[in-house]
């Protein structure tokens, strides 16, 4: 759900003010995201709280910014419902969230316009500048965009160098319903401009010059398309130039995503991609994001409301970039689970590399899934771009709380915990809530199969039952890798003999203290940077007649989950780490070994 763009917005020129954030701040699963510790925050009742969330971390502290649009105000109760934005305190077991900026209303706005501050859907939006360590947060102000930075600067740009003025063209512009930071840029997306034709704003912090896109190209793009419904920026033309991005979920019925460059006051389409289905609101949400890792950036554009086999499943598009900002479209799209008016691609946020594979992963809301309850999927990047099938689903009702709409909003980019990955926020605006997830760390697991060269039939080295047998070790080997975490990693396995054998014939090899099975299972303990070995000894039946097929051997591994130690901490209990998922990584080896009676090279281990 979102507010109607072409509903009156107000009747004042856009005004961005820039004041000084003074935050007081307490002292204090892909398919890694943890569910069992999710922490869970809630705001004034039918306040729409969680319709935008936002992570935001300065110095030590890290904190949950919510948009809540139609919340009532705490200092000035004559005001109708003029929104609220939230910091919520993660650090605190109490898990309290404050107004941040209640008194924000409308200023006066001189004699060609009229100021109204009810209903002006403070937090509608909400947006961070990139970086680990404070700079700007960006929210939408019926209809004025407000950042707090350590600046205090007024600007009201008028389109005056455009001939343009405001009135009946830009008195509905919406500036700000969208909205995206860059370390220099702060990008608006005004989709009722020029009757809801509307446009794309960047505004450059550093020289202080506004760049707009109107609709001086004549036939580029139609009224009603609403053009800056969602807004973006990347490396799309090369790795050292920024581009924006700008979704027309209207346009022609079926949708469009452009993408502009900077040039002087104006933007400038250098590159478009189109819907193709009626009423499918493509480019209602896009996420700029580099999903092969190759230094361009790709797109993924949601089309929410794409009816497939029910209606309005939703549909995520992949592009991805062959350079000077040509996107060809993936043969699939993300689908999520078809669900019935899921509304699948609503939002779509980068989240990083969460797995530790080198790929950015991507999270997709689908805010109506499970009658309003709400679902978020998971998907990996990939060396070719991303898989068409998602790691993990979270649903709001499987995190034990009365979630409705939970995936309506989306943010990532910070690590609350400091345990090296980013973690995800979650809104849920229909039941008042914001969820955080944090994310376990991933172990990489290499392992190994160690047999003798060849097995001597004639030597019958051990003693089975007071009987000379043949026998050989078998070595099973395990070392361990995690960009982060340090601690020891309990691994069990099975290991299983003679995969090859004939089934008209008995195993051939069996371990000591079963007597007859072909299956043994062992635990280990292994440490990041260490090499583990364990020993078994197989053992050779009597009568062994097939002596030419060669002796497989396997090993099937699992990460052994113990229960999760809370030690000293109350708010952010470590995680249980978890093996790393990749595509064609099963979690098992394979090596053979030939007898002496048959000459054959042995294959060396098969690490799958």
């Amino acid at each position: 759900m979102r507010p109607a763009v072409g509903s009156v917005c107000g009747r004042c020129s856009l005004i961005l003010v820039l004041v000084q954030v003074l935050v007081s701040v307490h002292p204090a699963a892909g398919y890694n995201l943890d569910q069992d510790h999710s922490l869970e925050f809630h705001g004034p009742a039918s306040s729409m709280f969680g319709y935008s969330v936002l992570l935001h971390r300065h110095g030590d502290h890290s904190w949950l910014v919510v948009g809540a649009p139609v919340a009532n105000s705490s200092s000035n109760p004559s005001v109708r419902s003029p929104g609220a934005v939230y910091r919520c305190d993660i650090s605190s077991e109490q898990r309290h969230c404050h107004d941040m900026h209640s008194g924000v209303f409308l200023p006066a706005c001189g004699k060609t316009c009229e100021a109204e501050s009810d209903h002006q859907w403070l937090g509608v939006s909400l947006s961070r500048q990139p970086g680990d360590n404070g700079g700007h947060i960006l929210f939408y102000l019926l209809f004025c965009l407000f950042t707090f930075t350590s600046q205090h600067v007024c600007l009201s740009p008028s389109f005056a160098d455009h001939q343009r003025k405001f009135g009946e063209d830009y008195g509905s512009c919406q500036a700000g319903i969208s909205n995206f930071l860059t370390e220099d840029l702060i990008i608006m997306g005004a989709p009722g401009t020029y009757y809801w034709t509307g446009s794309v704003l960047v505004f450059n912090t550093s020289s202080g010059g506004m760049s707009v896109y109107l609709d001086d190209d004549a036939g580029v793009v139609s009224y009603g398309s609403y053009l800056g419904y969602s807004v973006g920026a990347g490396h799309f033309i090369s790795p050292d130039t920024v581009e924006v991005v700008g979704g027309a979920p209207q346009y022609n019925q079926k949708g469009k995503v452009f993408i502009f460059t900077v040039d002087n006051n104006m933007l400038r389409v250098v590159s478009e991609v189109s819907g193709k289905e009626l009423g499918s609101y493509f480019g209602s949400s896009v996420c700029v994001v580099d999903l092969n890792a190759d230094g361009l950036s790709d797109l993924l554009v949601g089309a929410p409301m794409a009816t497939g086999v029910a209606r309005e499943e939703g549909r995520v598009h992949v592009y991805i970039n062959q350079g000077q900002a040509k996107l060809l479209e993936a043969e699939f799209r993300l689908t999520g689970s078809d669900a019935y008016a899921a509304r699948f691609g609503e939002t779509i946020a980068d989240l990083g590399d969460l797995d530790d594979d080198g790929y950015p992963d991507v999270a997709v809301g689908a805010p109506q899934e499970e009658d309003l309850k709400g679902a978020v999927y998971i998907y990996n990047g990939r060396k070719d771009g991303i898989s068409p099938t998602p790691s993990q689903r979270i649903t709001g009702s499987s995190l034990g709380h009365d979630l409705r709409m939970f995936g309506q909003s989306l943010n990532s980019g910070i690590d609350i915990d400091n345990n090296g990955y980013q973690d995800l926020a979650v809104g849920a605006f229909l039941s008042d809530s914001a969820v955080v997830l944090r994310t376990r760390p991933v172990i990489q697991v290499k392992a190994s199969l160690v047999l003798p060269e060849q097995i001597d039939s004639k030597m019958a080295l051990c003693r089975e039952h007071k009987t000379p047998t043949v026998c050989f070790n078998v070595t099973v080997c395990f070392s361990v890798r995690s960009r982060h975490f340090r601690g020891a990693i309990d691994l069990q396995y099975n290991l299983t003999s003679d995969l090859l054998h004939k089934p008209s014939f008995p195993h051939r090899f069996y371990f000591h203290g079963n007597g007859s099975s072909n299956i043994t299972r062992g635990r280990v303990k292994a440490r990041h940077g260490q090499l583990t070995c364990t020993t078994h000894v197989a053992y050779q039946r009597k009568d062994v007649r097939d002596i030419f097929t060669a002796v497989k051997f396997e090993v099937s591994y699992s990460h052994r989950e113990a229960n999760t130690q809370r030690g000293s901490s109350k708010i952010f209990p470590p995680l249980k780490p978890i093996l790393q998922r990749s595509a064609g990584h099963q979690n098992t080896i394979t090596n053979q070994v030939t007898t002496s009676a048959s000459y054959q090279v042995p294959a060396n281990a098969n690490t799958n």
